[in-house]
């Protein structure tokens, strides 16, 4: 199991507009970093989980903590610590429009700056999965794009998944008709969590690994954007990080070993190729052996994921040296 850490986060809720379900919220946690020696900046990275997600990842925090970012963690309406009641457990991460997230991050990003308050600021959007859609969308658009200096993407959700005849079929009529429909939550789960082939101890009842709930609202909102991506639409202009596995596995009823060191959720290839159009600055890193979350891999494969990554970071901290004269 990996082990545990003793992180000291701040909670923010921010009562969100509520919609024809009834009231929202968001729940953003902050985690302050120690390391500020030669600190030029405040810099700050935003996390967004994935699709039926929250945020569980200590381990990622510790080590942006260690490099000098202050970490915040956004659960958004609908998901992990933002579910309202029981009843909205059946609409778990339920949307019409994936712009709908925008109000939660424009607050979440509204909050750093004020605890930047006169330092200069460098603000990081980093989504995994569903999450790596929404942020890529944000940083296009959103209220505060602008205010957005680097964007990291986890193996994001910008194309389709490679579905079986019955599965399109399945997912085509839940989007047709907006319905919702519990699923089999096939075999990723289960190779992350402790209780079955994984090291991690996260909430089952706010990821449950046996039955999700996919609602035809999320697949239809999905779907819109990932057109938009498709026709170019969508650009950004800060740099941008894409990491994912290299490659993926189409798992089916029994497990295989190889689950466990491929992306079992999306398809690296048509994933890999829209990145590369989604801005000019897009560096793309494929991780040898990793998940889905590549940073719940292995720990030698998330190692070297972590390496590269900040790696990466401190060639763009030079160069915000540079634009600065410092």
């Amino acid at each position: 199991m990996a082990r545990k850490f003793d992180i000291d986060y701040e909670t923010t809720i921010f009562t969100l507009k509520p919609d024809k379900l009834g009231p929202n919220k968001a729940t953003l946690l902050h985690a302050r970093t120690t390391n500020n020696k030669n600190q030029h900046f405040y810099k700050a990275i935003l996390y967004l989980h994935g699709y039926i997600d929250y945020y569980f990842h200590d381990h990622v925090c510790i080590r942006f903590l260690e490099h000098g970012y202050d970490f915040y963690a956004l659960d958004m309406r609908k998901c992990g610590r933002s579910i309202i009641s029981p009843e909205q457990d059946k609409y778990i991460h339920y949307c019409t429009d994936l712009h709908e997230y925008d109000e939660e991050i424009t607050l979440a990003i509204e909050h750093i700056i004020k605890e930047a308050k006169d330092k200069e600021r460098k603000i990081l959007l980093f989504g995994h999965s569903t999450g790596g859609l929404i942020a890529t969308l944000y940083a296009s658009s959103g209220l505060r794009h602008t205010d957005i200096d680097a964007v990291i993407l986890n193996s994001p959700y910008l194309t389709a998944m490679k579905t079986t005849f019955v599965e399109t079929a399945l997912l085509s009529i839940l989007m047709k008709l907006r319905k919702s429909q519990n699923i089999d939550a096939g075999w990723y789960g289960k190779s992350i969590h402790v209780s079955d082939r994984g090291e991690w101890n996260f909430d089952l009842n706010k990821i449950p690994i046996d039955k999700f709930p996919l609602h035809g609202t999320f697949l239809y909102a999905v779907h819109t954007i990932q057109e938009d991506l498709e026709k170019k639409r969508i650009s950004i202009s800060c740099p941008v990080l894409f990491m994912c596995s290299n490659r993926s596995v189409k798992a089916d009823k029994t497990w295989r070993d190889e689950y466990a060191e491929a992306d079992i959720i999306l398809d690296v290839k048509t994933m890999k190729a829209m990145a590369a159009t989604i801005g000019s600055q897009v560096t793309i890193y494929e991780i040898e052996n990793a998940k889905h979350d590549i940073f719940l891999s292995k720990q030698a494969v998330r190692e070297q994921a972590f390496d590269l990554m900040f790696q990466w970071l401190r060639h763009l901290e030079d160069n915000w040296l540079i634009k600065t004269n410092i």
